[in-house]
Protein backbone atom coordinates (compact mmCIF):
# COMPACT_ATOMS: atom_id res chain seq x y z
CA UNK A 1 0.00 0.00 0.00
CA UNK A 2 3.13 2.37 0.75
CA UNK A 3 4.69 1.33 -2.16
CA UNK A 4 1.68 2.23 -4.16
CA UNK A 5 0.93 5.53 -2.52
CA UNK A 6 4.51 6.29 -2.95
CA UNK A 7 4.22 5.78 -6.66
CA UNK A 8 1.24 8.54 -7.25
CA UNK A 9 2.99 11.48 -8.91
CA UNK A 10 2.38 14.92 -7.39
CA UNK A 11 0.08 17.06 -9.87
CA UNK A 12 1.64 19.85 -11.61
CA UNK A 13 0.75 23.38 -10.56
CA UNK A 14 -0.81 23.67 -14.36
CA UNK A 15 -3.07 20.71 -13.82
CA UNK A 16 -4.38 21.56 -10.56
CA UNK A 17 -5.53 25.11 -12.01
CA UNK A 18 -7.20 23.28 -15.15
CA UNK A 19 -9.27 20.29 -12.57
CA UNK A 20 -10.60 23.39 -10.48
CA UNK A 21 -11.61 25.45 -13.40
CA UNK A 22 -13.17 22.70 -15.15
CA UNK A 23 -14.89 22.28 -11.41
CA UNK A 24 -15.82 25.81 -11.02
CA UNK A 25 -17.60 25.29 -15.02
CA UNK A 26 -19.38 22.56 -14.11
CA UNK A 27 -20.44 24.08 -10.84
CA UNK A 28 -21.82 27.38 -12.53
CA UNK A 29 -23.11 25.25 -15.32
CA UNK A 30 -25.23 23.28 -12.88
CA UNK A 31 -26.29 26.47 -10.49
CA UNK A 32 -27.01 28.42 -13.53
CA UNK A 33 -29.54 25.88 -15.17
CA UNK A 34 -31.82 25.59 -11.90
CA UNK A 35 -33.16 29.41 -12.55
CA UNK A 36 -33.30 29.17 -16.07
CA UNK A 37 -35.69 26.38 -15.97
CA UNK A 38 -37.49 28.25 -13.05
CA UNK A 39 -37.90 31.28 -15.40
CA UNK A 40 -38.91 29.45 -18.51
CA UNK A 41 -41.93 27.77 -16.18
CA UNK A 42 -42.87 31.29 -14.87
CA UNK A 43 -42.23 32.68 -18.41
CA UNK A 44 -45.63 30.99 -20.62
CA UNK A 45 -48.94 29.93 -19.87
CA UNK A 46 -50.91 26.67 -20.79
CA UNK A 47 -53.23 26.28 -23.48
CA UNK A 48 -54.56 23.12 -23.33
CA UNK A 49 -55.47 21.15 -26.32
CA UNK A 50 -56.89 17.76 -26.34
CA UNK A 51 -55.81 15.04 -28.72
CA UNK A 52 -57.46 14.64 -31.89
CA UNK A 53 -57.50 11.55 -34.03
CA UNK A 54 -54.68 12.32 -36.39
CA UNK A 55 -52.75 14.93 -34.55
CA UNK A 56 -49.22 14.43 -34.36
CA UNK A 57 -46.48 16.34 -32.69
CA UNK A 58 -44.51 17.75 -35.22
CA UNK A 59 -48.08 19.10 -36.56
CA UNK A 60 -48.95 20.56 -33.49
CA UNK A 61 -45.59 21.95 -33.45
CA UNK A 62 -46.21 23.67 -36.50
CA UNK A 63 -49.77 24.76 -35.80
CA UNK A 64 -48.60 26.50 -33.04
CA UNK A 65 -45.39 27.97 -33.69
CA UNK A 66 -43.38 25.99 -31.05
CA UNK A 67 -41.14 23.04 -31.28
CA UNK A 68 -41.58 19.00 -31.00
CA UNK A 69 -38.42 18.87 -28.15
CA UNK A 70 -40.49 22.10 -26.06
CA UNK A 71 -43.81 20.08 -26.40
CA UNK A 72 -42.16 17.26 -24.89
CA UNK A 73 -40.09 19.01 -22.57
CA UNK A 74 -43.23 20.40 -20.75
CA UNK A 75 -45.54 17.70 -21.13
CA UNK A 76 -42.80 15.19 -19.61
CA UNK A 77 -43.29 12.96 -22.71
CA UNK A 78 -40.60 10.53 -23.22
CA UNK A 79 -41.18 9.79 -26.85
CA UNK A 80 -43.06 11.73 -29.49
CA UNK A 81 -46.27 9.17 -29.45
CA UNK A 82 -49.78 10.92 -28.42
CA UNK A 83 -53.06 9.15 -28.07
CA UNK A 84 -56.66 10.53 -28.69
CA UNK A 85 -57.94 12.50 -25.80
CA UNK A 86 -54.58 13.44 -24.51
CA UNK A 87 -54.68 16.67 -22.52
CA UNK A 88 -51.25 18.37 -23.72
CA UNK A 89 -50.08 21.95 -22.72
CA UNK A 90 -49.02 24.19 -25.39
CA UNK A 91 -46.79 26.53 -24.24
CA UNK A 92 -47.87 30.16 -24.40
CA UNK A 93 -45.04 32.41 -23.93
CA UNK A 94 -45.97 36.45 -23.21
CA UNK A 95 -44.74 38.94 -25.61
CA UNK A 96 -42.48 41.74 -24.27
CA UNK A 97 -44.14 44.98 -23.20
CA UNK A 98 -45.26 47.56 -25.60
CA UNK A 99 -47.40 50.26 -25.90
CA UNK A 100 -51.51 49.73 -26.06
CA UNK A 101 -53.33 51.25 -28.95
CA UNK A 102 -55.73 53.57 -28.38
CA UNK A 103 -59.05 52.28 -27.71
CA UNK A 104 -61.30 51.20 -30.34
CA UNK A 105 -65.05 51.37 -30.55
CA UNK A 106 -66.31 47.72 -30.48
CA UNK A 107 -65.73 45.75 -27.32
CA UNK A 108 -64.17 42.55 -28.41
CA UNK A 109 -64.94 39.40 -26.04
CA UNK A 110 -63.53 35.81 -26.72
CA UNK A 111 -64.62 32.69 -25.51
CA UNK A 112 -62.86 28.78 -25.62
CA UNK A 113 -66.31 27.48 -26.44
CA UNK A 114 -68.89 27.68 -29.31
CA UNK A 115 -71.68 29.14 -27.33
CA UNK A 116 -70.08 32.50 -26.06
CA UNK A 117 -70.62 30.72 -22.70
CA UNK A 118 -69.47 31.73 -19.56
CA UNK A 119 -66.43 34.81 -18.65
CA UNK A 120 -64.54 35.70 -21.42
CA UNK A 121 -60.82 34.58 -21.49
CA UNK A 122 -59.81 37.51 -23.73
CA UNK A 123 -61.82 41.48 -23.69
CA UNK A 124 -60.50 44.14 -25.56
CA UNK A 125 -61.29 47.52 -27.27
CA UNK A 126 -60.95 47.27 -31.34
CA UNK A 127 -60.96 49.56 -33.92
CA UNK A 128 -63.11 47.51 -36.69
CA UNK A 129 -64.18 44.00 -37.03
CA UNK A 130 -61.59 42.72 -39.81
CA UNK A 131 -59.60 39.81 -39.15
CA UNK A 132 -57.81 36.95 -40.67
CA UNK A 133 -56.20 34.55 -38.19
CA UNK A 134 -56.06 31.70 -40.51
CA UNK A 135 -55.66 28.47 -38.46
CA UNK A 136 -54.96 30.48 -35.06
CA UNK A 137 -57.13 32.50 -33.19
CA UNK A 138 -57.13 36.03 -32.11
CA UNK A 139 -54.49 35.15 -29.20
CA UNK A 140 -53.05 31.95 -29.07
CA UNK A 141 -52.00 32.58 -25.13
CA UNK A 142 -55.59 32.98 -24.61
CA UNK A 143 -57.68 31.62 -27.13
CA UNK A 144 -57.49 28.00 -28.54
CA UNK A 145 -56.92 27.85 -32.81
CA UNK A 146 -60.13 26.30 -33.64
CA UNK A 147 -64.26 26.03 -31.71
CA UNK A 148 -63.95 28.90 -30.46
CA UNK A 149 -66.62 32.16 -30.19
CA UNK A 150 -66.29 35.76 -30.05
CA UNK A 151 -68.53 39.19 -29.85
CA UNK A 152 -68.53 42.54 -30.72
CA UNK A 153 -70.76 45.15 -29.08
CA UNK A 154 -70.78 49.15 -30.20
CA UNK A 155 -73.27 52.30 -30.34
CA UNK A 156 -73.49 54.09 -33.29
CA UNK A 157 -74.85 56.94 -34.90
CA UNK A 158 -76.44 56.55 -38.03
CA UNK A 159 -78.24 59.15 -40.23
CA UNK A 160 -81.72 57.88 -41.69
CA UNK A 161 -82.03 55.77 -44.50
CA UNK A 162 -81.03 52.27 -45.75
CA UNK A 163 -77.50 50.52 -44.27
CA UNK A 164 -76.36 47.52 -45.75
CA UNK A 165 -74.92 44.88 -43.36
CA UNK A 166 -72.40 42.93 -45.43
CA UNK A 167 -69.94 40.38 -43.86
CA UNK A 168 -67.40 37.58 -45.34
CA UNK A 169 -66.97 35.16 -42.71
CA UNK A 170 -65.60 31.59 -41.85
CA UNK A 171 -67.69 30.30 -39.96
CA UNK A 172 -70.75 31.58 -38.12
CA UNK A 173 -72.37 35.43 -37.81
CA UNK A 174 -75.40 36.50 -36.24
CA UNK A 175 -75.72 40.32 -36.46
CA UNK A 176 -78.41 42.24 -33.39
CA UNK A 177 -79.43 45.78 -34.12
CA UNK A 178 -80.84 47.18 -30.99
CA UNK A 179 -81.74 44.26 -29.34
CA UNK A 180 -83.29 42.46 -32.17
CA UNK A 181 -81.76 39.72 -34.42
CA UNK A 182 -81.60 41.10 -38.06
CA UNK A 183 -79.27 38.44 -39.50
CA UNK A 184 -78.58 34.76 -38.29
CA UNK A 185 -76.26 32.18 -40.02
CA UNK A 186 -74.46 31.61 -36.60
CA UNK A 187 -74.84 27.48 -37.09
CA UNK A 188 -72.94 27.79 -40.49
CA UNK A 189 -69.83 26.04 -40.98
CA UNK A 190 -67.40 27.50 -43.74
CA UNK A 191 -66.96 30.53 -45.87
CA UNK A 192 -70.25 32.79 -46.33
CA UNK A 193 -71.05 36.13 -47.34
CA UNK A 194 -74.18 37.10 -45.85
CA UNK A 195 -75.87 40.48 -45.78
CA UNK A 196 -78.96 42.52 -45.15
CA UNK A 197 -80.43 45.95 -45.67
CA UNK A 198 -82.52 47.82 -43.28
CA UNK A 199 -84.90 50.67 -43.17
CA UNK A 200 -82.93 52.94 -39.60
CA UNK A 201 -83.86 56.35 -37.75
CA UNK A 202 -82.10 59.36 -37.37
CA UNK A 203 -79.87 58.68 -34.05
CA UNK A 204 -77.62 56.27 -31.80
CA UNK A 205 -78.05 52.45 -32.75
CA UNK A 206 -76.91 49.70 -30.76
CA UNK A 207 -74.75 47.19 -33.04
CA UNK A 208 -73.97 43.71 -31.88
CA UNK A 209 -72.08 41.00 -33.76
CA UNK A 210 -71.73 36.77 -32.75
CA UNK A 211 -69.07 34.87 -34.13
CA UNK A 212 -68.03 31.02 -33.86
CA UNK A 213 -65.10 29.30 -35.42
CA UNK A 214 -65.66 26.12 -36.14
CA UNK A 215 -62.01 24.53 -37.78
CA UNK A 216 -59.92 25.17 -40.16
CA UNK A 217 -59.44 28.40 -41.24
CA UNK A 218 -61.08 31.57 -39.02
CA UNK A 219 -61.56 34.96 -40.36
CA UNK A 220 -64.57 37.77 -40.38
CA UNK A 221 -64.85 41.43 -42.06
CA UNK A 222 -68.27 43.23 -41.63
CA UNK A 223 -68.87 46.63 -43.61
CA UNK A 224 -71.53 48.70 -42.81
CA UNK A 225 -72.69 51.14 -45.44
CA UNK A 226 -75.30 53.41 -46.53
CA UNK A 227 -77.40 52.54 -49.32
CA UNK A 228 -80.08 54.08 -49.88
CA UNK A 229 -82.85 56.82 -48.64
CA UNK A 230 -86.30 56.21 -46.28
CA UNK A 231 -89.39 56.60 -48.28
CA UNK A 232 -91.10 59.88 -47.39
CA UNK A 233 -93.42 59.33 -44.28
CA UNK A 234 -96.61 60.87 -44.37
CA UNK A 235 -97.44 63.50 -41.45
CA UNK A 236 -100.04 62.33 -39.01
CA UNK A 237 -102.60 65.02 -38.58
CA UNK A 238 -103.68 65.57 -34.48
CA UNK A 239 -105.69 63.07 -33.33
CA UNK A 240 -109.41 62.91 -34.68
CA UNK A 241 -111.92 64.63 -31.60
CA UNK A 242 -115.61 64.63 -31.90
CA UNK A 243 -117.11 65.41 -35.23
CA UNK A 244 -119.17 64.64 -37.80
CA UNK A 245 -116.96 66.19 -40.80
CA UNK A 246 -115.03 62.79 -41.18
CA UNK A 247 -115.21 62.22 -45.19
CA UNK A 248 -114.92 62.42 -48.08
CA UNK A 249 -116.98 59.25 -48.28
CA UNK A 250 -118.15 57.53 -51.33
CA UNK A 251 -121.68 56.20 -50.78
CA UNK A 252 -123.59 53.55 -53.37
CA UNK A 253 -127.20 53.58 -53.00
CA UNK A 254 -129.29 50.66 -53.82
CA UNK A 255 -133.60 50.24 -54.57
CA UNK A 256 -133.54 47.16 -52.84
CA UNK A 257 -132.56 46.25 -49.04
CA UNK A 258 -129.78 44.10 -49.80
CA UNK A 259 -127.29 45.87 -51.88
CA UNK A 260 -128.13 43.76 -54.68
CA UNK A 261 -127.45 44.56 -58.80
CA UNK A 262 -125.48 47.86 -59.73
CA UNK A 263 -125.96 51.09 -57.36
CA UNK A 264 -129.02 53.19 -58.77
CA UNK A 265 -126.86 56.44 -57.18
CA UNK A 266 -123.46 57.26 -56.25
CA UNK A 267 -122.23 60.35 -55.10
CA UNK A 268 -119.56 61.63 -52.70
CA UNK A 269 -120.73 63.36 -49.41
CA UNK A 270 -118.50 65.33 -46.43
CA UNK A 271 -119.87 63.19 -43.46
CA UNK A 272 -121.88 60.33 -42.48
CA UNK A 273 -125.00 62.01 -40.89
CA UNK A 274 -128.82 62.16 -42.97
CA UNK A 275 -132.20 62.35 -41.47
CA UNK A 276 -134.38 61.57 -44.41
CA UNK A 277 -137.64 61.42 -42.69
CA UNK A 278 -138.97 59.26 -45.27
CA UNK A 279 -137.72 61.02 -48.05
CA UNK A 280 -135.80 59.31 -51.10
CA UNK A 281 -131.85 59.58 -50.27
CA UNK A 282 -131.34 59.90 -53.68
CA UNK A 283 -132.38 59.65 -57.51
CA UNK A 284 -133.79 56.51 -58.77
CA UNK A 285 -134.09 55.18 -54.40
CA UNK A 286 -137.89 55.01 -53.30
CA UNK A 287 -138.06 56.54 -49.84
CA UNK A 288 -138.19 53.08 -47.64
CA UNK A 289 -136.67 49.70 -48.52
CA UNK A 290 -133.09 51.04 -49.65
CA UNK A 291 -129.94 50.24 -48.30
CA UNK A 292 -126.92 52.26 -48.95
CA UNK A 293 -123.06 51.49 -48.65
CA UNK A 294 -120.41 54.60 -47.73
CA UNK A 295 -116.48 53.73 -48.00
CA UNK A 296 -113.11 55.60 -47.81
CA UNK A 297 -109.80 55.12 -46.65
CA UNK A 298 -108.39 57.24 -44.08
CA UNK A 299 -105.70 57.23 -42.05
CA UNK A 300 -105.18 57.42 -38.08
CA UNK A 301 -102.50 58.08 -35.46
CA UNK A 302 -101.97 55.10 -33.27
CA UNK A 303 -104.39 54.81 -30.69
CA UNK A 304 -107.68 53.50 -29.05
CA UNK A 305 -111.04 54.77 -30.91
CA UNK A 306 -114.62 54.78 -29.96
CA UNK A 307 -117.18 54.77 -33.15
CA UNK A 308 -120.25 56.40 -32.45
CA UNK A 309 -123.27 54.98 -34.77
CA UNK A 310 -126.93 56.02 -34.58
CA UNK A 311 -129.12 54.51 -37.05
CA UNK A 312 -133.27 53.77 -37.47
CA UNK A 313 -132.71 50.69 -38.84
CA UNK A 314 -129.96 48.59 -39.53
CA UNK A 315 -125.81 49.52 -39.30
CA UNK A 316 -123.12 47.06 -40.15
CA UNK A 317 -119.44 48.80 -40.24
CA UNK A 318 -116.33 47.07 -41.52
CA UNK A 319 -112.64 47.98 -40.74
CA UNK A 320 -109.74 47.01 -42.53
CA UNK A 321 -112.36 44.10 -43.40
CA UNK A 322 -113.18 43.36 -40.25
CA UNK A 323 -116.77 43.03 -39.26
CA UNK A 324 -116.21 45.40 -35.64
CA UNK A 325 -120.81 46.32 -35.29
CA UNK A 326 -123.51 44.50 -36.59
CA UNK A 327 -126.92 45.65 -36.01
CA UNK A 328 -128.37 44.62 -39.22
CA UNK A 329 -132.20 44.79 -38.85
CA UNK A 330 -135.04 46.65 -38.69
CA UNK A 331 -135.52 48.67 -35.56
CA UNK A 332 -136.19 52.33 -34.09
CA UNK A 333 -133.53 54.91 -33.65
CA UNK A 334 -130.41 53.33 -31.21
CA UNK A 335 -127.27 54.17 -30.74
CA UNK A 336 -124.33 51.77 -31.03
CA UNK A 337 -120.45 51.98 -30.33
CA UNK A 338 -117.48 49.95 -30.77
CA UNK A 339 -113.94 50.57 -29.45
CA UNK A 340 -110.69 49.36 -31.83
CA UNK A 341 -107.02 49.82 -31.10
CA UNK A 342 -105.65 51.01 -34.31
CA UNK A 343 -102.27 51.40 -35.27
CA UNK A 344 -100.71 54.38 -37.13
CA UNK A 345 -101.27 53.94 -40.67
CA UNK A 346 -104.40 53.66 -43.61
CA UNK A 347 -107.25 51.81 -42.64
CA UNK A 348 -110.45 51.30 -44.84
CA UNK A 349 -114.05 51.76 -43.54
CA UNK A 350 -117.10 50.35 -45.20
CA UNK A 351 -120.86 51.35 -43.20
CA UNK A 352 -123.55 49.68 -44.85
CA UNK A 353 -127.48 51.09 -43.76
CA UNK A 354 -130.25 49.47 -44.36
CA UNK A 355 -133.82 50.88 -44.66
CA UNK A 356 -136.49 48.59 -44.16
CA UNK A 357 -139.64 51.51 -42.99
CA UNK A 358 -141.32 54.54 -41.57
CA UNK A 359 -137.94 57.06 -40.55
CA UNK A 360 -134.70 56.93 -41.78
CA UNK A 361 -131.65 58.29 -40.67
CA UNK A 362 -127.86 57.48 -40.37
CA UNK A 363 -125.07 59.04 -37.89
CA UNK A 364 -121.44 57.95 -37.38
CA UNK A 365 -118.40 59.86 -35.69
CA UNK A 366 -114.99 58.82 -34.02
CA UNK A 367 -113.51 59.56 -30.77
CA UNK A 368 -110.15 59.66 -29.88
CA UNK A 369 -109.72 57.76 -26.78
CA UNK A 370 -105.82 58.07 -26.33
CA UNK A 371 -102.77 56.16 -26.11
CA UNK A 372 -103.19 52.20 -25.70
CA UNK A 373 -100.65 52.46 -23.36
CA UNK A 374 -103.31 54.18 -20.96
CA UNK A 375 -104.93 51.58 -19.16
CA UNK A 376 -108.14 54.18 -18.93
CA UNK A 377 -108.36 54.50 -22.35
CA UNK A 378 -109.86 51.57 -23.18
CA UNK A 379 -112.03 51.84 -19.88
CA UNK A 380 -113.27 55.43 -20.81
CA UNK A 381 -115.83 56.01 -23.20
CA UNK A 382 -117.53 59.58 -23.30
CA UNK A 383 -121.20 60.00 -23.44
CA UNK A 384 -122.63 60.00 -27.24
CA UNK A 385 -122.76 63.51 -28.83
CA UNK A 386 -125.57 64.15 -31.40
CA UNK A 387 -126.20 67.40 -31.98
CA UNK A 388 -129.21 68.44 -33.72
CA UNK A 389 -129.26 68.72 -37.29
CA UNK A 390 -129.08 71.73 -38.20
Amino acid sequence: MSRQVNNIKPLSLRRVLALWASIAISLFALGAAMPVERAEASAYTCLWYIVRRGDTLGELAIRYNTTVLTLRRVNGLKTTRIYVGQRLCIPRYAPPASPQPPAGPWLGEYWNNTILSGPPTLTRHESAINFNWGFGSPDLMRVQPDYFSARWTRKINLSAGIWRFAADVDDGIRIWVDGQVVLDALNFVGRQTPSIDLPLTQGTHEIRVDYVEQTQRAFIKLNITRVGSLPPQPTPPSPPGVGFNNGPWTVDFFANTNFAGPAASRTVVCCLRFDWNGAPPASGVPGTSFSARFSQVRYFPSGIYQLVARVDDGIRIYLDGNLIMDEFREQSVRTFTANVNLGAGNHSIVVEYVQYGGTSNVSLYWDFLGDPSNPRAAAVSPAPYFPPLP
